[in-house]
């Protein structure tokens, strides 16, 4: 994250970042099967919370995402 906030100004990065649903089977997996995952299941919300509000929080979390994952920022042109 240090490496993303020398790299990229904040003010111009995108809170909005792609994800590739990789999680989305495991929360629903866990659903069904009666498992809680709630720090998991939370992260999911707070990403789509993400792409409604831009605010420096999810600026940076957009940058930690990017760092940690290769997430790309913005939608993604299809």
């Amino acid at each position: 994250m240090e490496r993303g906030f020398r790299e990229q100004v904040l003010a111009k990065t995108e809170s909005y970042i792609e994800d590739t649903g990789e999680v989305n089977w495991l929360v629903l997996d866990a659903i069904n099967k009666e498992v809680p995952i709630p720090v998991i299941s939370q992260s999911i919300m707070e990403l789509l919370k993400s792409r409604m509000n831009e605010s420096d929080a999810y600026k940076s979390i957009a940058l930690m995402r990017h760092g940690f994952g290769g997430h790309p920022f913005g939608k993604m042109k299809e």
